[in-house]
Protein backbone atom coordinates (compact mmCIF):
# COMPACT_ATOMS: atom_id res chain seq x y z
CA UNK A 1 0.00 0.00 0.00
CA UNK A 2 2.72 2.56 0.74
CA UNK A 3 4.57 1.65 -2.48
CA UNK A 4 1.11 2.15 -4.75
CA UNK A 5 0.34 5.49 -2.97
CA UNK A 6 3.99 6.81 -3.40
CA UNK A 7 3.60 6.13 -7.16
CA UNK A 8 0.25 7.73 -7.47
CA UNK A 9 1.23 10.78 -5.76
CA UNK A 10 4.53 10.61 -7.80
CA UNK A 11 2.86 10.63 -11.27
CA UNK A 12 -0.04 12.80 -10.30
CA UNK A 13 1.94 15.89 -9.73
CA UNK A 14 4.05 14.94 -13.01
CA UNK A 15 1.00 14.77 -14.83
CA UNK A 16 0.14 18.31 -13.28
CA UNK A 17 3.14 20.33 -12.95
CA UNK A 18 5.98 18.63 -15.41
CA UNK A 19 3.74 18.36 -18.63
CA UNK A 20 1.82 21.41 -18.95
CA UNK A 21 5.19 23.41 -18.28
CA UNK A 22 6.99 21.50 -21.62
CA UNK A 23 3.49 22.48 -23.72
CA UNK A 24 3.86 25.92 -22.31
CA UNK A 25 7.65 26.73 -23.39
CA UNK A 26 7.51 25.14 -26.29
CA UNK A 27 4.32 27.18 -27.73
CA UNK A 28 6.16 30.30 -26.13
CA UNK A 29 9.11 29.45 -28.07
CA UNK A 30 6.67 29.20 -31.69
CA UNK A 31 5.21 32.33 -30.93
CA UNK A 32 7.72 33.91 -30.23
CA UNK A 33 9.41 32.93 -33.88
CA UNK A 34 5.63 33.82 -35.29
CA UNK A 35 5.91 37.41 -33.80
CA UNK A 36 9.65 37.79 -35.00
CA UNK A 37 8.82 36.50 -39.02
CA UNK A 38 5.21 38.90 -38.37
CA UNK A 39 7.72 42.08 -37.85
CA UNK A 40 9.95 41.45 -40.81
CA UNK A 41 7.31 40.92 -42.97
CA UNK A 42 6.11 44.14 -41.94
CA UNK A 43 9.19 45.77 -42.69
CA UNK A 44 9.41 44.45 -45.76
CA UNK A 45 5.79 45.46 -46.67
CA UNK A 46 6.57 48.95 -45.40
CA UNK A 47 10.04 49.62 -47.10
CA UNK A 48 8.47 48.34 -50.55
CA UNK A 49 6.09 50.38 -52.31
CA UNK A 50 4.04 49.46 -55.59
CA UNK A 51 0.38 49.11 -56.89
CA UNK A 52 -1.47 46.46 -55.64
CA UNK A 53 -1.80 43.33 -58.40
CA UNK A 54 -5.69 44.26 -58.84
CA UNK A 55 -4.68 47.83 -60.03
CA UNK A 56 -2.24 46.68 -62.12
CA UNK A 57 -4.65 43.85 -64.20
CA UNK A 58 -7.63 46.57 -63.58
CA UNK A 59 -5.75 49.43 -65.45
CA UNK A 60 -4.77 47.03 -68.42
CA UNK A 61 -8.11 45.21 -68.50
CA UNK A 62 -9.64 48.60 -68.83
CA UNK A 63 -7.01 49.33 -71.67
CA UNK A 64 -7.93 46.43 -73.83
CA UNK A 65 -11.68 47.09 -73.23
CA UNK A 66 -11.70 50.59 -73.88
CA UNK A 67 -9.60 49.59 -77.23
CA UNK A 68 -12.22 46.80 -77.84
CA UNK A 69 -15.14 48.81 -77.11
CA UNK A 70 -13.58 51.75 -79.17
CA UNK A 71 -12.76 49.69 -82.47
CA UNK A 72 -16.83 48.22 -81.86
CA UNK A 73 -18.17 51.37 -81.86
CA UNK A 74 -16.12 52.49 -84.75
CA UNK A 75 -17.07 49.86 -86.98
CA UNK A 76 -20.86 49.92 -85.60
CA UNK A 77 -21.12 53.46 -86.60
CA UNK A 78 -19.45 53.44 -89.98
CA UNK A 79 -21.30 50.40 -90.98
CA UNK A 80 -25.11 51.95 -89.68
CA UNK A 81 -24.21 55.48 -91.68
CA UNK A 82 -23.37 53.98 -94.86
CA UNK A 83 -26.72 51.47 -94.53
CA UNK A 84 -28.86 54.32 -93.36
CA UNK A 85 -27.49 56.24 -96.40
CA UNK A 86 -27.98 53.89 -99.21
CA UNK A 87 -31.16 53.12 -97.48
CA UNK A 88 -32.62 56.14 -97.54
CA UNK A 89 -31.30 56.37 -101.78
CA UNK A 90 -32.68 53.01 -102.38
CA UNK A 91 -35.88 54.09 -100.97
CA UNK A 92 -35.82 57.54 -102.77
CA UNK A 93 -35.15 55.45 -106.25
CA UNK A 94 -38.58 53.22 -105.54
CA UNK A 95 -40.86 56.11 -104.54
CA UNK A 96 -39.56 57.47 -108.05
CA UNK A 97 -39.97 54.09 -109.79
CA UNK A 98 -43.99 54.35 -108.09
CA UNK A 99 -44.56 57.26 -109.39
CA UNK A 100 -43.68 56.18 -112.84
CA UNK A 101 -45.74 53.34 -112.32
CA UNK A 102 -48.61 55.45 -111.16
CA UNK A 103 -48.49 58.12 -113.97
CA UNK A 104 -48.32 55.00 -116.73
CA UNK A 105 -51.02 53.32 -114.66
CA UNK A 106 -53.55 56.28 -114.62
CA UNK A 107 -52.88 57.24 -118.66
CA UNK A 108 -53.76 53.99 -119.60
CA UNK A 109 -57.07 53.58 -117.36
CA UNK A 110 -57.16 57.19 -118.68
CA UNK A 111 -57.52 55.90 -121.80
CA UNK A 112 -59.75 52.94 -121.46
CA UNK A 113 -62.44 55.19 -119.71
CA UNK A 114 -62.56 57.65 -122.33
CA UNK A 115 -63.12 54.68 -125.34
CA UNK A 116 -65.47 52.77 -122.94
CA UNK A 117 -67.20 54.63 -120.39
CA UNK A 118 -68.41 52.22 -118.05
CA UNK A 119 -69.03 51.93 -114.45
CA UNK A 120 -65.63 49.10 -114.09
CA UNK A 121 -63.45 51.48 -116.63
CA UNK A 122 -64.97 54.20 -114.09
CA UNK A 123 -63.62 52.30 -111.00
CA UNK A 124 -60.32 51.80 -112.54
CA UNK A 125 -59.81 54.76 -113.25
CA UNK A 126 -60.57 56.39 -110.17
CA UNK A 127 -58.44 53.69 -108.16
CA UNK A 128 -55.53 54.52 -110.53
CA UNK A 129 -56.16 58.88 -109.84
CA UNK A 130 -55.52 57.89 -106.05
CA UNK A 131 -52.60 55.78 -106.70
CA UNK A 132 -50.86 58.28 -108.76
CA UNK A 133 -51.82 61.25 -106.26
CA UNK A 134 -50.43 58.97 -103.23
CA UNK A 135 -46.94 58.03 -104.81
CA UNK A 136 -46.90 61.74 -105.91
CA UNK A 137 -47.35 62.59 -101.88
CA UNK A 138 -44.37 60.19 -100.62
CA UNK A 139 -41.92 62.03 -102.57
CA UNK A 140 -39.37 63.07 -100.19
CA UNK A 141 -39.76 67.38 -100.91
CA UNK A 142 -36.64 68.33 -98.12
CA UNK A 143 -34.36 70.59 -100.06
CA UNK A 144 -31.52 70.09 -96.89
CA UNK A 145 -31.79 66.31 -98.09
CA UNK A 146 -32.50 65.84 -101.66
CA UNK A 147 -30.47 68.35 -102.92
CA UNK A 148 -30.90 71.65 -105.71
CA UNK A 149 -31.40 69.47 -108.45
CA UNK A 150 -33.70 67.13 -106.99
CA UNK A 151 -36.06 69.53 -105.64
CA UNK A 152 -36.65 71.51 -108.80
CA UNK A 153 -37.22 67.94 -110.46
CA UNK A 154 -39.74 67.04 -107.84
CA UNK A 155 -41.62 70.53 -108.00
CA UNK A 156 -42.24 70.42 -111.44
CA UNK A 157 -43.04 67.31 -111.29
CA UNK A 158 -45.57 68.45 -108.40
CA UNK A 159 -47.29 71.12 -109.64
CA UNK A 160 -47.60 69.82 -113.58
CA UNK A 161 -49.41 67.11 -111.97
CA UNK A 162 -51.94 69.89 -110.05
CA UNK A 163 -51.92 71.55 -113.39
CA UNK A 164 -52.98 68.15 -115.20
CA UNK A 165 -55.47 67.35 -112.80
CA UNK A 166 -57.70 70.42 -113.65
CA UNK A 167 -57.35 70.29 -117.38
CA UNK A 168 -58.52 66.28 -117.27
CA UNK A 169 -61.09 67.02 -114.57
CA UNK A 170 -62.27 69.74 -117.06
CA UNK A 171 -62.35 67.99 -120.16
CA UNK A 172 -64.05 64.66 -118.20
CA UNK A 173 -67.17 67.26 -117.76
CA UNK A 174 -67.51 67.74 -121.65
CA UNK A 175 -70.00 66.00 -123.72
CA UNK A 176 -68.75 63.96 -126.01
CA UNK A 177 -70.59 65.50 -128.78
CA UNK A 178 -68.87 69.12 -127.50
CA UNK A 179 -66.60 70.61 -130.48
CA UNK A 180 -63.28 71.02 -128.25
CA UNK A 181 -64.19 67.59 -126.93
CA UNK A 182 -61.17 65.74 -129.37
CA UNK A 183 -59.10 69.04 -129.26
CA UNK A 184 -59.36 68.76 -125.29
CA UNK A 185 -58.25 65.12 -124.75
CA UNK A 186 -55.34 65.51 -126.77
CA UNK A 187 -54.38 68.45 -124.68
CA UNK A 188 -54.53 66.13 -121.66
CA UNK A 189 -52.98 63.17 -123.26
CA UNK A 190 -50.12 66.07 -124.20
CA UNK A 191 -50.00 66.52 -120.14
CA UNK A 192 -49.65 63.01 -119.13
CA UNK A 193 -46.80 62.81 -121.68
CA UNK A 194 -44.87 65.74 -120.03
CA UNK A 195 -45.80 63.96 -116.49
CA UNK A 196 -43.82 61.01 -117.60
CA UNK A 197 -41.11 63.12 -118.78
CA UNK A 198 -40.39 64.92 -115.71
CA UNK A 199 -40.89 61.72 -113.42
CA UNK A 200 -38.14 60.18 -115.93
CA UNK A 201 -35.96 62.51 -115.40
CA UNK A 202 -37.26 62.95 -111.33
CA UNK A 203 -35.79 59.28 -111.57
CA UNK A 204 -32.43 59.86 -113.46
CA UNK A 205 -31.27 62.72 -110.87
CA UNK A 206 -32.60 60.62 -107.70
CA UNK A 207 -29.57 57.86 -109.22
CA UNK A 208 -27.14 60.38 -110.58
CA UNK A 209 -27.19 61.37 -107.18
CA UNK A 210 -26.59 58.32 -105.43
CA UNK A 211 -23.69 57.14 -107.49
CA UNK A 212 -21.85 60.30 -106.18
CA UNK A 213 -23.10 59.37 -102.55
CA UNK A 214 -21.92 55.96 -103.43
CA UNK A 215 -18.42 56.64 -105.17
CA UNK A 216 -17.80 59.45 -101.59
CA UNK A 217 -18.94 56.81 -99.45
CA UNK A 218 -16.84 53.68 -101.22
CA UNK A 219 -13.84 55.81 -100.85
CA UNK A 220 -14.38 56.14 -96.93
CA UNK A 221 -15.34 52.41 -96.21
CA UNK A 222 -12.27 51.37 -97.96
CA UNK A 223 -10.16 53.16 -94.88
CA UNK A 224 -12.42 50.88 -92.46
CA UNK A 225 -9.87 47.98 -92.50
CA UNK A 226 -6.69 49.65 -91.76
CA UNK A 227 -8.09 51.43 -88.83
CA UNK A 228 -9.92 48.30 -87.91
CA UNK A 229 -6.20 46.80 -88.50
CA UNK A 230 -4.40 49.20 -86.44
CA UNK A 231 -7.40 48.59 -83.32
CA UNK A 232 -6.69 45.64 -83.84
CA UNK A 233 -2.94 45.39 -83.18
CA UNK A 234 -3.17 48.24 -80.65
CA UNK A 235 -5.18 45.67 -78.38
CA UNK A 236 -3.27 42.66 -79.46
CA UNK A 237 0.10 44.70 -77.82
CA UNK A 238 -2.20 45.41 -74.76
CA UNK A 239 -2.70 41.85 -74.26
CA UNK A 240 0.64 40.33 -74.88
CA UNK A 241 1.89 43.31 -72.33
CA UNK A 242 -0.43 42.11 -69.47
CA UNK A 243 0.63 38.40 -69.85
CA UNK A 244 4.15 39.48 -69.70
CA UNK A 245 3.24 41.32 -66.43
CA UNK A 246 1.14 39.06 -65.13
CA UNK A 247 3.99 36.26 -65.95
CA UNK A 248 6.28 38.31 -63.77
CA UNK A 249 4.45 39.10 -60.95
CA UNK A 250 2.01 36.33 -60.68
CA UNK A 251 3.23 33.27 -62.71
CA UNK A 252 6.81 33.08 -61.47
CA UNK A 253 5.99 33.62 -58.09
CA UNK A 254 3.70 31.03 -58.14
CA UNK A 255 5.69 28.38 -59.82
CA UNK A 256 8.50 29.18 -57.00
CA UNK A 257 5.73 28.68 -54.46
CA UNK A 258 4.76 25.46 -55.29
CA UNK A 259 8.46 24.47 -55.60
CA UNK A 260 8.78 25.24 -52.38
CA UNK A 261 5.89 23.60 -50.87
CA UNK A 262 6.65 20.28 -52.92
CA UNK A 263 10.05 20.66 -50.50
CA UNK A 264 8.08 21.40 -47.40
CA UNK A 265 5.34 18.51 -48.10
CA UNK A 266 8.60 15.86 -48.73
CA UNK A 267 9.60 17.48 -45.32
CA UNK A 268 12.20 19.62 -46.37
CA UNK A 269 12.43 23.26 -44.09
CA UNK A 270 15.93 23.22 -44.91
CA UNK A 271 15.17 25.75 -47.87
CA UNK A 272 15.92 29.36 -47.48
CA UNK A 273 13.07 31.98 -47.55
CA UNK A 274 11.73 33.21 -50.94
CA UNK A 275 12.28 36.46 -52.11
CA UNK A 276 9.77 39.17 -51.17
CA UNK A 277 9.75 41.23 -54.66
CA UNK A 278 6.80 43.44 -54.44
CA UNK A 279 3.94 44.45 -51.72
CA UNK A 280 0.92 43.49 -53.47
CA UNK A 281 -0.72 40.42 -53.39
CA UNK A 282 1.84 38.03 -54.18
CA UNK A 283 4.40 39.56 -52.28
CA UNK A 284 2.00 39.17 -49.73
CA UNK A 285 1.59 35.75 -50.23
CA UNK A 286 5.41 35.07 -50.69
CA UNK A 287 5.70 36.81 -46.85
CA UNK A 288 3.01 34.39 -45.47
CA UNK A 289 4.59 31.18 -47.01
CA UNK A 290 7.65 32.28 -45.37
CA UNK A 291 5.84 32.59 -42.16
CA UNK A 292 4.02 29.71 -42.97
CA UNK A 293 6.67 27.39 -43.38
CA UNK A 294 8.42 28.88 -40.13
CA UNK A 295 5.54 28.10 -38.00
CA UNK A 296 5.03 24.37 -39.73
CA UNK A 297 9.13 23.80 -38.90
CA UNK A 298 8.18 24.70 -35.03
CA UNK A 299 4.91 23.44 -34.94
CA UNK A 300 6.36 20.01 -36.29
CA UNK A 301 9.43 20.22 -33.46
CA UNK A 302 7.02 20.95 -30.86
CA UNK A 303 4.23 17.79 -31.75
CA UNK A 304 6.99 15.52 -32.23
CA UNK A 305 8.16 16.67 -28.39
CA UNK A 306 4.53 16.31 -27.48
CA UNK A 307 4.27 12.87 -29.03
CA UNK A 308 7.32 11.65 -26.94
CA UNK A 309 5.93 13.51 -24.08
CA UNK A 310 2.70 11.76 -24.56
CA UNK A 311 4.03 7.89 -25.45
CA UNK A 312 5.86 8.47 -22.08
CA UNK A 313 2.86 9.41 -20.03
CA UNK A 314 0.35 6.91 -21.98
CA UNK A 315 3.38 3.94 -20.25
CA UNK A 316 2.88 5.84 -17.18
CA UNK A 317 -0.85 5.99 -16.88
CA UNK A 318 -0.78 1.84 -17.89
CA UNK A 319 1.49 1.06 -14.90
CA UNK A 320 -0.53 3.62 -12.92
CA UNK A 321 -3.84 1.40 -13.59
CA UNK A 322 -2.16 -1.94 -12.87
CA UNK A 323 -1.33 -0.26 -9.55
CA UNK A 324 -4.95 0.69 -8.94
CA UNK A 325 -6.13 -2.34 -10.07
CA UNK A 326 -4.02 -4.73 -7.13
CA UNK A 327 -4.55 -2.22 -4.61
CA UNK A 328 -8.49 -2.49 -5.10
CA UNK A 329 -7.92 -6.53 -5.12
CA UNK A 330 -5.98 -6.19 -1.62
CA UNK A 331 -8.47 -3.68 -0.45
CA UNK A 332 -11.68 -6.09 -1.36
CA UNK A 333 -11.61 -10.17 -1.30
CA UNK A 334 -14.86 -11.18 -3.34
CA UNK A 335 -14.92 -14.95 -1.82
CA UNK A 336 -14.24 -13.67 1.71
CA UNK A 337 -16.97 -11.06 1.22
CA UNK A 338 -19.41 -13.66 -0.45
CA UNK A 339 -18.37 -15.72 2.55
CA UNK A 340 -19.04 -13.54 5.23
CA UNK A 341 -22.50 -12.45 3.27
CA UNK A 342 -23.69 -15.96 3.58
CA UNK A 343 -22.71 -16.61 6.90
CA UNK A 344 -24.41 -13.27 7.46
CA UNK A 345 -27.58 -14.59 5.80
CA UNK A 346 -27.65 -18.00 7.48
CA UNK A 347 -27.66 -16.39 10.84
CA UNK A 348 -30.17 -14.34 10.10
CA UNK A 349 -32.19 -17.20 9.05
CA UNK A 350 -31.56 -19.26 12.57
CA UNK A 351 -32.57 -15.85 14.25
CA UNK A 352 -35.89 -15.96 11.91
CA UNK A 353 -35.07 -12.42 10.43
CA UNK A 354 -36.38 -13.56 6.84
CA UNK A 355 -36.26 -10.00 5.74
CA UNK A 356 -32.22 -9.31 6.64
CA UNK A 357 -31.92 -12.65 4.76
CA UNK A 358 -33.69 -11.29 1.70
CA UNK A 359 -31.23 -8.28 2.15
CA UNK A 360 -28.15 -9.73 2.40
CA UNK A 361 -28.75 -12.38 -0.47
CA UNK A 362 -29.89 -9.61 -2.77
CA UNK A 363 -26.42 -7.94 -1.49
CA UNK A 364 -24.63 -10.54 -2.32
CA UNK A 365 -26.03 -11.20 -5.41
CA UNK A 366 -25.55 -7.67 -6.43
CA UNK A 367 -21.69 -7.44 -5.39
CA UNK A 368 -21.66 -10.37 -7.33
CA UNK A 369 -23.46 -8.97 -10.52
CA UNK A 370 -20.48 -6.21 -10.07
CA UNK A 371 -17.22 -8.38 -9.87
CA UNK A 372 -18.06 -11.18 -12.12
CA UNK A 373 -17.57 -9.76 -15.61
CA UNK A 374 -14.53 -7.56 -17.47
CA UNK A 375 -16.56 -7.26 -20.18
CA UNK A 376 -17.77 -3.54 -21.40
CA UNK A 377 -20.66 -4.63 -22.81
CA UNK A 378 -23.12 -7.10 -21.86
CA UNK A 379 -26.51 -7.92 -22.65
CA UNK A 380 -29.70 -6.51 -20.95
CA UNK A 381 -31.08 -9.14 -19.48
CA UNK A 382 -27.53 -9.14 -17.33
CA UNK A 383 -28.04 -5.56 -16.89
CA UNK A 384 -31.76 -6.07 -15.25
CA UNK A 385 -30.85 -8.87 -13.18
CA UNK A 386 -28.09 -6.96 -11.51
CA UNK A 387 -30.70 -3.74 -11.25
CA UNK A 388 -33.60 -5.69 -9.54
CA UNK A 389 -31.18 -6.64 -6.67
CA UNK A 390 -30.26 -3.12 -6.37
CA UNK A 391 -34.06 -1.89 -6.75
CA UNK A 392 -35.10 -4.84 -4.08
CA UNK A 393 -32.80 -3.11 -1.59
CA UNK A 394 -34.12 0.48 -2.55
CA UNK A 395 -37.57 -0.53 -2.06
CA UNK A 396 -36.80 -2.02 1.37
CA UNK A 397 -34.83 1.51 2.19
CA UNK A 398 -38.07 3.43 1.29
CA UNK A 399 -40.42 1.24 2.76
CA UNK A 400 -42.27 0.45 -0.64
CA UNK A 401 -43.10 4.86 -1.14
CA UNK A 402 -41.13 4.69 -4.13
CA UNK A 403 -42.10 1.91 -7.03
CA UNK A 404 -40.05 0.74 -10.37
CA UNK A 405 -42.29 -0.43 -13.21
CA UNK A 406 -40.45 -1.77 -16.30
CA UNK A 407 -41.88 -2.09 -19.99
CA UNK A 408 -39.54 -3.83 -21.86
CA UNK A 409 -40.54 -4.39 -25.70
CA UNK A 410 -37.18 -5.71 -26.75
CA UNK A 411 -35.94 -9.67 -26.28
CA UNK A 412 -33.27 -8.60 -23.42
CA UNK A 413 -31.18 -11.16 -24.33
CA UNK A 414 -30.30 -10.31 -27.95
CA UNK A 415 -29.25 -6.69 -27.46
CA UNK A 416 -26.52 -5.41 -25.92
CA UNK A 417 -25.79 -2.14 -23.56
CA UNK A 418 -23.01 -1.37 -21.76
CA UNK A 419 -21.91 -2.80 -18.22
CA UNK A 420 -23.62 -1.27 -15.24
CA UNK A 421 -25.46 1.63 -17.38
CA UNK A 422 -28.58 1.61 -15.69
CA UNK A 423 -27.62 1.09 -12.15
CA UNK A 424 -26.13 5.15 -11.68
CA UNK A 425 -29.04 6.53 -13.42
CA UNK A 426 -31.96 4.63 -11.00
CA UNK A 427 -29.85 5.51 -8.23
CA UNK A 428 -29.96 9.47 -9.50
CA UNK A 429 -33.60 9.09 -9.47
CA UNK A 430 -33.70 7.64 -5.98
CA UNK A 431 -31.32 9.80 -4.20
CA UNK A 432 -32.02 13.68 -5.89
CA UNK A 433 -35.29 13.06 -7.80
CA UNK A 434 -37.59 11.11 -5.08
CA UNK A 435 -36.25 10.81 -1.55
CA UNK A 436 -37.12 14.04 -0.56
CA UNK A 437 -41.21 13.41 -1.98
CA UNK A 438 -42.66 12.24 1.45
CA UNK A 439 -45.36 11.08 -0.83
CA UNK A 440 -43.22 8.87 -2.47
CA UNK A 441 -43.18 8.49 -6.92
CA UNK A 442 -42.60 6.53 -9.62
CA UNK A 443 -39.72 5.36 -11.77
CA UNK A 444 -40.72 4.14 -15.47
CA UNK A 445 -38.07 2.06 -17.18
CA UNK A 446 -38.34 1.30 -20.76
CA UNK A 447 -37.03 0.03 -23.73
CA UNK A 448 -37.58 -0.99 -27.24
CA UNK A 449 -36.39 -0.43 -31.02
CA UNK A 450 -36.12 2.15 -33.28
CA UNK A 451 -34.87 -0.45 -36.65
CA UNK A 452 -31.43 -1.27 -35.24
CA UNK A 453 -31.30 1.11 -32.72
CA UNK A 454 -32.13 0.33 -28.83
CA UNK A 455 -33.73 2.63 -27.09
CA UNK A 456 -34.02 2.96 -23.14
CA UNK A 457 -35.58 5.73 -21.01
CA UNK A 458 -35.62 5.93 -17.34
CA UNK A 459 -38.15 8.39 -15.91
CA UNK A 460 -39.30 9.55 -12.90
CA UNK A 461 -41.94 11.93 -11.22
CA UNK A 462 -39.40 13.62 -8.74
CA UNK A 463 -38.88 17.30 -8.09
CA UNK A 464 -36.97 17.80 -11.78
CA UNK A 465 -34.54 20.38 -12.42
CA UNK A 466 -34.91 24.33 -13.00
CA UNK A 467 -33.16 25.30 -16.65
CA UNK A 468 -30.26 26.33 -14.92
CA UNK A 469 -29.80 22.66 -13.04
CA UNK A 470 -30.08 20.98 -16.64
CA UNK A 471 -27.35 23.39 -18.03
CA UNK A 472 -25.08 22.72 -15.37
CA UNK A 473 -25.65 18.81 -15.01
CA UNK A 474 -25.19 18.59 -18.88
CA UNK A 475 -21.92 20.71 -18.51
CA UNK A 476 -20.46 18.03 -16.32
CA UNK A 477 -21.73 15.02 -18.37
CA UNK A 478 -20.14 17.12 -21.20
CA UNK A 479 -16.36 17.47 -19.21
CA UNK A 480 -16.87 13.64 -18.10
CA UNK A 481 -17.16 15.40 -14.50
CA UNK A 482 -17.89 12.89 -11.30
CA UNK A 483 -20.19 15.15 -9.14
CA UNK A 484 -23.47 16.25 -7.58
CA UNK A 485 -26.54 15.13 -9.51
CA UNK A 486 -23.88 13.99 -12.58
CA UNK A 487 -22.71 10.73 -10.54
CA UNK A 488 -21.25 8.30 -13.06
CA UNK A 489 -23.27 10.28 -16.11
CA UNK A 490 -20.40 11.65 -17.64
CA UNK A 491 -18.61 8.14 -17.39
CA UNK A 492 -21.46 6.75 -18.99
CA UNK A 493 -21.93 8.95 -21.73
CA UNK A 494 -18.02 8.77 -22.70
CA UNK A 495 -18.45 4.77 -23.18
CA UNK A 496 -21.22 5.02 -25.06
CA UNK A 497 -19.19 7.47 -27.33
CA UNK A 498 -16.36 4.96 -27.52
CA UNK A 499 -18.48 1.64 -27.40
CA UNK A 500 -21.53 2.59 -30.03
CA UNK A 501 -20.55 5.04 -33.05
CA UNK A 502 -23.86 7.23 -33.39
CA UNK A 503 -25.21 6.52 -29.70
CA UNK A 504 -26.07 9.20 -27.30
CA UNK A 505 -27.40 9.86 -24.13
CA UNK A 506 -29.79 13.04 -23.29
CA UNK A 507 -31.10 14.59 -19.99
CA UNK A 508 -34.61 16.07 -20.00
CA UNK A 509 -35.64 17.44 -16.91
CA UNK A 510 -38.55 20.08 -15.53
CA UNK A 511 -38.60 21.55 -12.37
CA UNK A 512 -41.54 19.78 -10.13
CA UNK A 513 -42.26 17.55 -12.85
CA UNK A 514 -39.32 14.76 -13.01
CA UNK A 515 -36.60 13.67 -14.80
CA UNK A 516 -36.14 11.75 -18.01
CA UNK A 517 -32.62 10.06 -19.44
CA UNK A 518 -32.89 8.39 -22.63
CA UNK A 519 -30.32 6.54 -24.34
CA UNK A 520 -29.96 5.54 -28.24
CA UNK A 521 -27.97 2.27 -28.82
CA UNK A 522 -26.85 1.19 -32.40
CA UNK A 523 -26.74 -2.84 -32.64
CA UNK A 524 -23.44 -3.75 -34.61
CA UNK A 525 -22.51 -6.53 -32.17
CA UNK A 526 -23.91 -10.12 -31.21
CA UNK A 527 -24.12 -10.54 -27.53
CA UNK A 528 -21.08 -13.21 -26.45
CA UNK A 529 -21.49 -16.16 -23.92
CA UNK A 530 -21.99 -15.24 -20.18
CA UNK A 531 -19.00 -16.16 -18.28
CA UNK A 532 -18.79 -17.73 -15.38
CA UNK A 533 -19.70 -15.93 -11.96
CA UNK A 534 -17.80 -15.84 -8.55
CA UNK A 535 -19.05 -18.50 -6.26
Amino acid sequence: MPASTGSLTKAGAFLQLHFPREIIILIKKAGMLQGQEGKRMARNKTAQGGISLRRKVTAWLAAILLVTMLSTGIATMAGQWTVRSFDMLLADNAVCYTVQNALKDETQAFARYVRQPTSETEQAYTAACTASEQSLAALPFDYARIGEERYARTWNLLQGYAGYRQERDAFLQLSPSADTYIEQMYHVMALQDYLAEYALRLTQATLEQENALYSSTAAHIRHLPWLYLGLFLTAAVLVLLLIRVLSRAVVRPLLRLAQASRSIAEGDFSRPDLPVKSSDEVGRLTGTFNQMKHAMAQQLTTQQALHREEVRNLALEKDLEHTRLEVLKSQVNPHFLFNTLNMISCMARLEDASTTDQMIVHLGSLFRHNLRTKRQQITLEEELDGLEDYIYLQQMRFDGRITVEKSIHVQSAAVLVPSFMLQPVVENAYSHGLKSREEGGRILLRAWMQGKVLVLTVADNGKGMTPEELDAVQTKIAQSEQTGRSIGLGNISRRIGMLYPGGKMQVYSRADCGTVVRFELPQTQQPEEKEETLS
